[in-house]
């Protein structure tokens, strides 16, 4: 995807309804991560980089966020339960 597929991404998260700021953090979070790795779909997250770049404190509310952002579809999220695998993320 080229940079134009992050603006539609950015539009897309910015767009939805009722969406709280935390969930929006998250997703920014990960897109950040995805440009990190050449946009390359799917990519590698780790909760604890999420959790830096977003701002967000709990774990709790880290899959709460993590949680709602797939319910909307827009992303897929396959956990990984390896200490040093990332868990895996594709952009929908």
């Amino acid at each position: 995807m080229t940079a134009l597929g992050m603006e539609y991404y950015v539009e897309r998260i910015v767009k939805e309804r009722g969406i709280q700021p935390t969930r929006v953090a998250v997703f920014l979070a990960m897109l950040q991560l995805w440009k990190v790795q050449k946009r390359c779909n799917p990519f590698q997250i780790s909760r604890r980089k999420i959790m830096k770049l977003s701002g967000v404190k709990s774990i709790v509310t880290y899959h709460k966020c993590i949680s709602e952002l797939k319910d909307r579809g827009l992303v897929e999220y396959n956990p990984s339960y390896h200490p040093r695998l990332g868990s895996g993320v594709r952009l929908k």
